[in-house]
């Protein structure tokens, strides 16, 4: 079995960051994240009534700004400042995990409150494994490549089946636990399973594929894999372990291909709340 580590590029709150000093950041929930009052004369806000005034409105406004891949995310609210004290920790972690290809290509961030009389300011500073160009460059070459291994006139299946054996056969698992990315898959031809399921994601995705990236682990530490959904029903895909180590050249495992909760089980352990079910095989 291979030694497979997760990418850690989880929202510092959650992740395993690579240096000691940033895994003490994330345990420690970023309790220095600073949730300061009266904050005064180098802080300017929008007027009031314009501000998102309810939790929904601001985590709206902050995903957007994440989509753009800002490095800093930064919104006013003219709120219940109880409610934003209270719940700001799990408002930007829910930010985070919007959308599935942004939040593993998230390596950390820091969020920060300040307030002014009945306004309040909160920006989030983040620091990505995947920049603005590489993911641009990302979508540009599954734009290039995807009309050579998926057809309009194949069935979802078929296409899930391509995408598939198209990874594992052009990307080789790193043993070096150095790449992370869907970029650094596509540029180097090498990557952990974060990158495999990051491009698989892309890949999916711009097939017309309904497809999640799952976060779980196996007997060797934390790992993410993928689920995609055919006519109902959802199925696992874990491509980094139908892709051999060391590498042989042609060689595709279907071991964990649109696989069930139970068979995914045996290996496999993730908090199924969190994603789809499947059917019971």
């Amino acid at each position: 079995m291979k030694g497979r580590v997760v990418a850690e590029t989880r929202a510092a709150v959650r992740a395993k960051t690579k240096g000691r000093a940033k895994q003490l950041l994330s345990r420690l929930g970023l309790v220095a994240l600073l949730l300061a009052v009266g904050l005064g004369s180098d802080f300017r806000y929008t007027s009031v009534s314009a501000a998102p005034a309810s939790f929904a409105a601001l985590q709206s406004e902050l995903e957007v700004q994440l989509q753009a891949h800002s490095a800093k995310l930064s919104a006013d609210y003219s709120g219940d400042r109880d409610q934003l004290s209270s719940g700001i920790d799990q408002l930007t972690r829910d930010v985070m995990a919007s959308d599935d290809y942004m939040k593993y290509i998230v390596d950390s961030y820091i969020y920060r409150v300040r307030s002014w009389g009945a306004a309040a300011k909160i920006s989030v500073n983040i620091q990505y494994r995947e920049s603005a160009a590489q993911t641009e460059e990302v979508e540009r070459r599954v734009a290039e490549l995807l009309p050579a291994i998926v057809s309009a006139g194949m069935t979802p299946e078929q296409k899930i089946r391509a995408i598939h054996d198209w990874i594992v056969t052009h990307v080789r698992y790193d043993e070096s636990l150095q790449h992370y990315t869907a970029y650094e898959a596509l540029e180097d031809g090498t990557a952990v399973c974060q990158g495999y399921a990051l491009l698989a994601y892309r890949m999916l995705e711009d097939a017309g594929i309904d497809v999640r990236i799952v976060e779980g682990t196996v007997s060797s530490g934390s790992h993410v894999w993928n689920m995609v959904r055919l006519g109902s029903e959802w199925y696992h895909l874990d491509v980094t372990w139908d892709d051999p180590v060391p590498d042989r050249a042609g060689q595709v495992s279907n071991s964990y291909y649109l696989k069930s909760n139970a068979q995914m089980r045996v290996d496999h352990q993730w908090d199924a709340s969190a994603y789809p079910a499947t059917q019971n095989l």
